[in-house]
Order: C-alpha cells, then sequence, then structure tokens
C-alpha cells in the first residue's frame, strides 16, 4: 500500500475537506503550501492546459496518464484523478486502473457516459447502462494493486434519465463496491438533500463538486456537508484564476510594452525561485 493512498482514506476521519484543483505541478506545490489536504486533477482543466481544448473526450489515456505524473512530481499530498470513462471498454478500463496507479493517483472516479464523454455540466451526454458500468467497477477493483486505492464510481445521470435512476445506478454501484459515490451536477439544494438522504445509508463517502461555472447550487464545504456531503471539489478554480491573470497580464503589457506595466501583478523572481527550492541572489 502506498503512504498516501492511506492519507486519503484517513482524512474522511477528520471532517469534510476539499480536493484542490490543480492542473500542473507547480498549481499543486501552490495548494500544499496553501494547506490543501489532497490534490484534485480535473479532465476538463487537463484538457485546457495539455491541448487547449475541450473536455471532450480529446486526450488520450497515455495523455492523462502524463499529465498525472507531472503533477504528482510538485507535491506530497493525495492525488484524485479524473478517469473519464475509463478510456473504453472493460479491459481499457482495467488498463487505466493499473496506469493511474502507477502514475501515482491515491484515487479516481469513473463515470457512466458513453464515449466521446463530456464535461458533467455540458448538454448532450449519454450514459451506458448501469450493467455495463457495474462490471467495469468490479474488474478495476479486482485489477487494483493498493487496498488503499481509493475508487469512486460517478453518475452522470441527473441531467439524463434523471434524479432517481442517478440515485438508483449509485445503489448499483456501492453494491459492486466502490469505496464513494460521486453524482454530477445536482441542479438544486433539494435535489442534494434528496441525494444525501438516499445514499447517505449506504456507509459510502458521497462526494461534492463545488465548481461555480457549472449548474449545481454556489456552496461553502461547511454547507454541502450539512446536506450530507462528505468531502468536495474545488476543480477549476485555479485554472480560471491563471487564465484571468494571465490574460490580463498580457493584454496590460502589449498595450504598454514594458515590464513595468506588468511589475504589480508577478512575484518577485528570488521569491519564486525560493519556492520552487533555489535559493539565488539574483
Amino acid at each position: 500500500m502506498t503512504e498516501r493512498s492511506a492519507r486519503f482514506r484517513a482524512l474522511f476521519n477528520e471532517g469534510p475537506f476539499v480536493c484542490m484543483g490543480a492542473h500542473d505541478a507547480l498549481t499543486a506545490k501552490i495548494a500544499e503550501e496553501a494547506g490543501a489536504k489532497a490534490i484534485y486533477i480535473s479532465g476538463f482543466a487537463a484538457s485546457a492546459i495539455v491541448a487547449g481544448a475541450p473536455d471532450t473526450g480529446v486526450l488520450t489515456r497515455q495523455e492523462m496518464y502524463d499529465h498525472i505524473r507531472r503533477v504528482h512530481r510538485g507535491t506530497s499530498l493525495p492525488l484524485f484523478a479524473d478517469a473519464d470513462t475509463g478510456y473504453g471498454d472493460i479491459d481499457d478500463a482495467v488498463k487505466t486502473m493499473q496506469m493511474w496507479e502507477e502514475a501515482g493517483a491515491s484515487a479516481l472516479h469513473l463515470e457512466d457516459q458513453q464515449m466521446p464523454k463530456k464535461c458533467g455540466h455540458f448538454p448532450g451526454k449519454e450514459l451506458v447502462t448501469p450493467e455495463e458500468m457495474v462490471a467495469k467497477i468490479e474488474a478495476m477493483l479486482a485489477a487494483r494493486k493498493d487496498p488503499d486505492f481509493f475508487f469512486v464510481a460517478r453518475t452522470d445521470a441527473i441531467a439524463v434519465t434523471g434524479l432517481q435512476d442517478a440515485i438508483s445506478r449509485l445503489e448499483a454501484y456501492a453494491e459492486a463496491g466502490a469505496d464513494g459515490l460521486y453524482a454530477d451536477a445536482p441542479e438544486s439544494i433539494e435535489q442534494m438533500q434528496e441525494l444525501a438522504q438516499a445514499i447517505k445509508p449506504l456507509g459510502k463517502p458521497l462526494l461534492f463538486n463545488m465548481a461555480r461555472s457549472g449548474k449545481s447550487p454556489v456552496l461553502t464545504m461547511d454547507e454541502a456537508y450539512e446536506l450530507g456531503f462528505d468531502y468536495c471539489l474545488c476543480p477549476i478554480e485555479p485554472m480560471l484564476t491563471v487564465h484571468k491573470a494571465v490574460g490580463d497580464m498580457m493584454r496590460s503589457f502589449m498595450a504598454a510594452p514594458s515590464t513595468e506595466t506588468i511589475a504589480s501583478g508577478m512575484t518577485e523572481f528570488h521569491e519564486f525561485n525560493r519556492f520552487v527550492g533555489e535559493e539565488t541572489d539574483v
């Protein structure tokens, strides 16, 4: 077993927590310094950072594996990594389980969308059957080497077939052995309450996605916890912040090409060097 995976499981004994999104090794390092307890590696963010493309299954499994490895180098925190649909059939899903462990992840979530998948908050999603998802879960768990690796089953059914089907699917996924459960994109507090009331008796930690750009209510970690959700993702906010900050900087610079124009928004060079572990007088 790995020490990081054991630490991830132990977090559930400490009360609610947030897995902070990190889209590269640098943001993972910043998150750890800021006090994050775990890192989340989003497929949405990976598609944007690696390919400059939307989250429509554009990245190959190998590209996502390499991305996880790079983020892993930047932090000592446990990594919770998006595994999309497992990248194909049952054999592909098993290979994904093996690769995510090898890449250094401590947890993953697998979703029940058909390929090519879409971001959970995008329209036009299509689902596989519950039976196909259960078969993938069982095969992936059988291939798991580290017993502490945390497996989350995600359903996208709320927007496609409704809340009751989402609950039914999560019940089946729990029976298949998933460690945690996740229904993406609930659209109201009332839906969240109904979901939590149905799922909590299963004894599986329930995940809430805090992304403020999607369909779900904007809630604090404590508010989500009070509704019955054990932990949260803050998945893409760091990337969106970088996009705005760097965009503002570049537009300011191009309007008046001088580093004096942008100096107030920059970390000092020597301070940055200290952050990445290089002491210098320059």
